[in-house]
């Protein structure tokens, strides 16, 4: 493993494990000032805080969150993909598994560009 992966993973495995523990400051503290968060469902790039606010939500609605069958790709001079299976548990006790990929740039230690792709309609009709 190289130097600069192992620096990816470390970046990677921080911001992650905030998402899992619902720590939306720890999560906007893996960000760059100037990071741009993207989403393939909507389109709409928004900044660190901006994502905050949907983490917010996000944390609420699923207050158990857990990722597995976690695979990540190396991109050299640039970050990572990750491709994996989040776990996730309502509040009321029901389940749901939701695939995702996420690519991250990161520069200096931080998240400069996040690029979500998850299937948004596919995760709407296994929760109706």
């Amino acid at each position: 493993m190289t130097r600069e992966w192992e620096a990816f993973v470390t970046v990677a495995d921080r911001f992650f494990g905030a998402l899992e523990a619902g720590d939306e400051e720890a999560v906007v503290r893996c960000y760059a000032p100037d990071a741009r968060i993207w989403h393939n469902f909507d389109q709409v790039s928004m900044t660190a805080h901006e994502n905050a606010a949907t983490l917010r939500e996000f944390f609420s609605g699923f207050p158990t969150r857990r990722y597995s069958e976690v695979r990540r790709h190396h991109v050299p001079s640039y970050g990572l993909v990750q491709q994996h299976m989040l776990q996730l548990i309502r509040a009321d006790g029901r389940k749901v598994d939701w695939p995702g990929c996420i690519i991250l740039q990161i520069v200096g230690g931080k998240i400069l560009v996040l690029e979500e792709y998850i299937d948004l309609a596919g995760f709407s009709a296994r929760m109706a």
